[in-house]
Order: C-alpha cells, then sequence, then structure tokens
C-alpha cells in the first residue's frame, strides 16, 4: 500500500518528525519558523533544505522541489530513497507502546463508528477521550505505521500487538491505555466472543487510583467505560479495577485507604454474578479494617448503562446515600 492510499489512516505526525526519524539532522536552527539541512532528494555538499517548522512545508533551492510531507513522501518513494526509520531510540517496550497508544488515539477522529458507539453509551465530553486517552483500532494499518518507525515485525508479534500474519490484534476495538501496567485494554464495538482484550501480562493497579487520594472516599467500579461514565458525571474519586476480580496489587491498594470508605459498584447482572463478586470483596475489606460499602442499582445495569439510560448525577448520589455494608 503507497503512501497516498493509506494517507487516511496516518497519524498527523510533523515534517520534522518524518525527517528526523530518519537520521535527517538541520545545519542551521536557529530556533526561528525555519531551518535548514542538507537536501535528501539529492546529493549536496552545501544546505539548500529548508524546512518551516510552523507551516511544515520544505524547498529545496538545489533541485527545486518542495511540498508537504505527503509530497515529500512520494518523492522519496519516486527516488528509491524512503528507507525505514532508523531504529535508534525506539527500542524499549515501552516507546513501542507508547507509539501504539498514539497511533489508536488519532484514528478514533476518523472513525464514525467508534464515535457512534461512544455516543451511545453516553460518553459525548471530549475532555474525557482525552483523558483517558481513549482510541481506535480500524485494523490493517498499526504494522504497517510500527515497521516504519523501525520496529520490526517480530518484536509486534512478541508484544501481543499483531498476529503471525501481521493482522491487528485489537481490530476493531476502542482502545484504553494502561501504561504503569505496560498493558492495553481493548473493548470490541460488538458483543461477540472476545469483549475484552489485553495484551499479555498483568492489568497494572486499580486505574485512576491517582485521582481519589484527595477525597474522603473512593468509588470502585468494574470498567472502564464505567469510570469513564462516572468521570464525566463529576465523580473524580471514582477507580476501575477492569474486572470483578480484583488483583493482590489492586487489594493493597484499597487496604490503604486509610479512614476512608471504599464504595462498591460492580454490575448488577441479572445472573447475580456482580452482586456475588461485590459482597465477596466487601467481606475481605471489612477484614482488612476498611469500611466497604455496596452500592445498589437497578438490575441489569452498571454504571455506564445506568446513566446513560437518563439518570443524573443526583441520582447516582441517592444511590450512593443508600449504599450498605
Amino acid at each position: 500500500m503507497s503512501y497516498a492510499e493509506c494517507h487516511v489512516f496516518q497519524p498527523r505526525i510533523s515534517l520534522l518528525e518524518f525527517l528526523s526519524q530518519r537520521g535527517w539532522k538541520p545545519v542551521r536552527d536557529q530556533g526561528r519558523e525555519e531551518l535548514a539541512g542538507l537536501c535528501p532528494l539529492h546529493r549536496e555538499s552545501r544546505p539548500s533544505f529548508y524546512v518551516n517548522r510552523r507551516k511544515q512545508v520544505f524547498y529545496c533551492h538545489g533541485c527545486g522541489r518542495g511540498g508537504g510531507l505527503a509530497q515529500l513522501v512520494r518523492l522519496l518513494e519516486l527516488s528509491g530513497k524512503l528507507h525505514a526509520p532508523a531504529t535508534t531510540g525506539y527500542a524499549s517496550p515501552e516507546k513501542l507502546l507508547e507509539h501504539t497508544y498514539r497511533f489508536y488515539q488519532w484514528q478514533i477522529a476518523h472513525c464514525l463508528d467508534a464515535r457512534a458507539y461512544l455516543a451511545g453509551r453516553g460518553i459525548q465530553d471530549p475532555a474525557i477521550v482525552r483523558r483517558m486517552r481513549i482510541g481506535y483500532a480500524p485494523g490493517a494499518c498499526l504494522r504497517g505505521y510500527l515497521e516504519r518507525l523501525g520496529y520490526p515485525r517480530p518484536a509486534l508479534c512478541e508484544h501481543g500487538l499483531v498476529d503471525r500474519r501481521g493482522r491487528d490484534a485489537f481490530f476493531r476495538c476502542l482502545t484504553f491505555p494502561l501504561p504503569e501496567a505496560g498493558n492495553l485494554y481493548g473493548r470490541a464495538l460488538t458483543d461477540g466472543l472476545c469483549r475484552h482484550r489485553f495484551l499479555r501480562g498483568s492489568k497494572g493497579g486499580l486505574y485512576g487510583w491517582e485521582q481519589p487520594l484527595p477525597f474522603p472516599r473512593v468509588i470502585l467500579v468494574e470498567g472502564l467505560l464505567d469510570l469513564a461514565a462516572l468521570w464525566q458525571a463529576g465523580f473524580d474519586e471514582a477507580v476501575a479495577a477492569l474486572g470483578a476480580h480484583l488483583n493482590r496489587v489492586q487489594l493493597t491498594q484499597l487496604c490503604r485507604t486509610g479512614a476512608r470508605p471504599v464504595y462498591i459498584c460492580f454490575d448488577a447482572d441479572t445472573n447475580g454474578s456482580g452482586p456475588r463478586a461485590a459482597h465477596r470483596l466487601s467481606v475481605q475489606l471489612r477484614q482488612a479494617g476498611v469500611e466497604a460499602l455496596r452500592i445498589a442499582l437497578p438490575p441489569g445495569h452498571d454504571p455506564n448503562s445506568f446513566l446513560a439510560a437518563g439518570a443524573t448525577a443526583a441520582d447516582f448520589q441517592r444511590c450512593l446515600e443508600r449504599a450498605r455494608p
């Protein structure tokens, strides 16, 4: 697939970032709008290639060619000089994941289905989408993007980002970065067999744990869409366990809340699995000396669906006030 054919899927990297990834360095850079260096399109000994960092355009006074990023890539393709970026500085798993997180964030702006899904779930505040760095995996383009940054396909397979055929492991999923755990969570847009996906490894601690520190209570929910809905409604003291079963790190975090009560608001599943998990956790926490209260939502609801169905922040507050051990 040529650059022109897949341009719609490309993140909006700057012209300078593209050049620097391929080893281009300015010869003259005084911190102003324009800087100069040797032209990547032809051989020369004196710098005649100018880049305007504000306008994101280039012009070479030696060969007379210029334009934006797309034009530069086409010219490099035609001349056979479109080499893979240097791998220096991109070797760590943390940087690989960070590039992946950013790529998916860029994609959600171009995907009507993903934005419609979020709106259908009641998540409409752009600030929440930015805060949680929610992205989208359209498929068919992550591998190409990461390979152009210098990551070999075996590294992408090893981290579980693509399969052996190069296909995106999070295809048609909303994505939520979990940088502290070195992981990534995906929520499929359709309710199939694999609605929830993680990379290999731990899901880490409680998502958003740094948020409730100034608050007199902690509200614990299962999922990240539940958390997004509560944050959107103004309940910044909410955190998410990414499931109803907490790991040792998450339990330790809750047991160190001091005198602050923990309000458990798990899904009110009609089969009773959420309420049972909430009861087990409340017993564990009380045995550890933590005040634990369970929030009862209407049957069949989770915090996200409750608020998306028309409940207000005041309605959820009343549920909090009726919480019981």
